[in-house]
């Protein structure tokens, strides 16, 4: 089961420069017009499974997954879905982009990944 992180854990990690994925699985149009620092887009929805290979090819990797805000229920879909796949080190960041703004934090334009 996953755990969650909260906005001041994630911070840290980033600050820190902790070597892990952080997974964006709102809409392409979203999170090209800004996501969290690092973050990888990887749209919730068919071909989620399809571009999960590519970009996390190790399944003991640290993951940290993130929605729009705490009630989307994308992130938990996405994680449900990881699980069941095989992957083992899983975070929610349920707080999710909004809570990422309303915090102050500083965001990333563009496709990153």
């Amino acid at each position: 089961m996953a755990k969650e992180i909260t906005t001041e854990e994630l911070k840290k990690k980033l600050d820190a420069m902790d070597k892990f994925y952080l997974i964006d699985v709102r809409d392409s149009f979203r999170y090209e017009h800004n996501h969290l620092p690092e973050a990888i887009g990887i749209e919730w929805g068919p071909k989620f499974a399809e571009e999960l290979p590519h970009v996390l090819p190790d399944k003991d990797a640290e993951i940290v997954i993130y929605g729009s805000n705490e009630a989307c229920q994308m992130a938990e879909d996405a994680i449900d879905y990881l699980e069941k796949d095989g992957y083992v080190n899983l975070y929610l960041y349920r707080d999710g982009f909004a809570g990422w703004m309303e915090a102050g934090h500083g965001l990333e334009f563009g496709r990153t990944s």
